[in-house]
């Protein structure tokens, strides 16, 4: 696991930074696995506000001290 911290003033700008960032670390990962089609890391990831999944709040805007947690979807079996 790593952390980084980063001040941005919204959703919009955390995504930016994380496509910015680490998109590039993502799209060779899956080409390295075949996939040839660009993804976003945004988009294949479970993001958390301060525990709780962003995609189930109503109006999830960020605070000062909130934590955003970024989970890459994996599947295994």
């Amino acid at each position: 696991m790593r952390t980084v911290t980063v001040e941005v003033k919204s959703l919009d700008e955390a995504r930016e930074y994380i496509e910015t960032n680490f998109g590039p670390v993502f799209q060779k990962k899956l080409q390295s696995k075949g996939i040839k089609r660009k993804q976003s890391v945004w988009d294949n990831s479970n993001i958390l506000l301060n525990g709780r999944n962003i995609r189930q709040l109503d109006k999830p805007e960020l605070k000062d001290g909130d934590n955003l947690d970024l989970l890459p979807r994996v599947a295994g079996g």
